[in-house]
């Protein structure tokens, strides 16, 4: 369906945002690195493999990954949790050699001996039994030999077995402290774990954590997350002045929840899907994000002499919004702003369609059933022109959907949108100003726009909506007219619509405005440094 951009003097008449202390980079207290949860395709699965032929296993310790063990395997490695019965060492090893001699000679007994770490410097036994039963039976077999005492352990919920082409698998305690891993490999002259669907900077965790499934985090310093979450979240041939405004504000959210985790249940303080910031790898890399990242490195949003989570989205369709017209927090830096730069917006305005039936459905996934629809009616709307919420009317009642439900629920991209409704009919008329500042009204059907190549077209053919820019904002004006049993959502903007808009920040770059300018403009109050 397609539209056009009609620029007239006219002006047309449950989360909780946590703002708290967090003061991380206070004080050269810089955060080194970030735990993400790769959740999108490493999270609670059967196994995970690791590609690369070298493998280091240490482990981090007052922020310093000490090395233990350096492994090589032409087949990769591969991490499965093990829910098996075992009896473990007594006796301890300060190194995977001294355990892996014994090893060797209790398997020379006919056993299943593993190498296991338990914590830095603590390498133990491990034999493996498919019982507690056959487990107190072998304990009496070998319990002394080569004075060695055991203690048969069930499933601590926390194991993992490793498991490469050369030499025995690896048992991995996790009980006491998880070991990360890391590689000596070379990938376009950076250090990088390949996980076959995605590569990574840093090093990896891998751990059951309690479950039936294990899970991969990344640990990775900060500047090399963004490397990442740059491209993922902003096209990297945007202006570079619009990419440096990206760069703060990421960095930003994950300085702010690196202290404050958005996970408190989980093991890691981000992670790589929409929830968090959009994060994939190391493969998604461009010299344009990685510029911006580097040349704004350590600085960050403050308001008030403390770090902000800087929110931002896609496209905002002409204004930003105040917070607490989209979560429940009023929040004094994320206020609303025009965003007329926002010409070229990345996410185009839009139209949905949904039939009454659809809407019903919808409804009833949410466990909300008031019989047929007979109406759907915005109530109020913000300053930025959003439906604060809607009341949904059925033959057995009605319920109203509240601020950000109205997305979810409903699948739109954003809250600004007309509805039109089966007596909806088109404005007819509009007051335009001409070439030569002339006013007058005309008939919509009979106006023509020229492009800047001079070319004039007639502003009407096969379009379905004008959007019209003012001096406060930029509106949707639907010129089509109602269906039957359909309710037409015509919008524009994509995203909560909270913070910093990135078409907008791209706009304002092309129009001569500095990265901290822009940021200072969508964050109100705020400093940059």
């Amino acid at each position: 369906m397609k539209r056009v951009v009609l620029l007239v003097s006219l002006v047309f008449t449950t989360f909780v945002i946590l703002y708290a202390s967090s003061n991380i980079y206070a004080g050269g207290n810089k955060v080194i690195e970030l735990r993400v949860g790769l959740k999108q395709y490493y999270e609670n699965v059967d196994s995970i493999h690791i590609n690369n032929k070298s493998l280091v296993i240490g482990y981090n310790i007052d922020e310093e990954f000490i090395s233990e063990k350096i492994f090589m395997s032409n087949n990769g490695y591969t991490f499965k949790p093990t829910f098996a019965t075992y009896l473990i060492s007594k006796n301890t090893y300060t190194s995977y050699d001294q355990a892996n001699e014994s090893v060797i000679a209790v398997r020379s007994q006919g056993y299943k001996a593993h190498v296991a770490s338990a914590a830095k410097g603590i390498w133990k036994i491990y034999i493996m039994a498919a019982n507690k039963q056959e487990a107190n039976n072998i304990l009496g077999k070998v319990n002394g030999n080569n004075n060695i005492t055991y203690v048969v352990s069930s499933d601590n919920g926390y194991r993992t077995i490793l498991t490469q082409s050369e030499g025995y698998p690896i048992i991995l305690e996790n009980t006491y402290q998880h070991p990360q891993f890391s590689t000596m490999d070379v990938d376009s002259e950076a250090s990088v774990i390949d996980l076959g669907k995605r590569k990574y900077r840093g090093r990896l965790e891998i751990g059951r954590y309690n479950d039936t499934g294990i899970t991969a985090i990344n640990v990775v310093p900060i500047n090399e997350y963004l490397y990442s979450v740059l491209p993922s979240e902003m096209i990297p041939n945007w202006p570079i002045e619009a990419l440096k405004a990206q760069s703060v504000a990421a960095r930003n959210y994950a300085v702010y929840y690196s202290e404050k985790s958005k996970y408190p249940s989980e093991p890691y303080d981000l992670c790589d899907t929409t929830s968090s910031q959009v994060y994939r790898g190391y493969v998604v890399e461009n010299p344009n994000t990685n510029k911006a990242v580097n040349e704004t490195t350590n600085e960050l949003i403050y308001y008030r002499q403390k770090v902000i989570p800087a929110y931002f989205f896609s496209t905002s369709g002409g204004h930003t919004e105040n917070s607490e017209n989209v979560w429940s927090g009023t929040v004094p830096f994320l206020k609303g702003v025009p965003d007329i730069y926002e010409t070229q917006p990345e996410k185009e305005p839009w139209i949905k369609q949904l039939t009454k039936e659809q809407i019903k459905t919808s409804l009833a996934k949410y466990g909300v059933n008031i019989g047929n629809i007979i109406d759907v009616q915005p109530l109020g709307y913000t300053d930025a022109k959003r439906v604060i919420n809607l009341k949904i009317v059925g033959t057995n009642g009605e319920h109203i959907i509240k601020k950000e439900t109205i997305r979810t629920w409903l699948g739109l991209k954003s809250r600004k949108f007309t509805l039109v409704k089966q007596n909806y009919k088109p404005q007819k008329t509009y007051t335009v100003i001409g070439a030569n500042s002339n006013v007058k009204s005309s008939d919509v059907s009979n106006l023509y726009v020229t492009d800047s190549n001079g070319n004039s077209q007639k502003l009407l053919s096969n379009k379905d909506s004008l959007i019209v820019v003012s001096k406060y904002n930029i509106d949707n004006i639907p010129v089509m007219t109602g269906k039957n049993n359909t309710y037409i959502f015509v919008g524009q903007g994509w995203g909560h619509g909270v913070g910093m808009s990135q078409s907008g920040a791209k706009g304002m770059a092309l129009a001569g405005f500095t990265y901290k300018e822009i940021l200072e403009y969508y964050y109100k109050g705020v400093e940059v440094r």
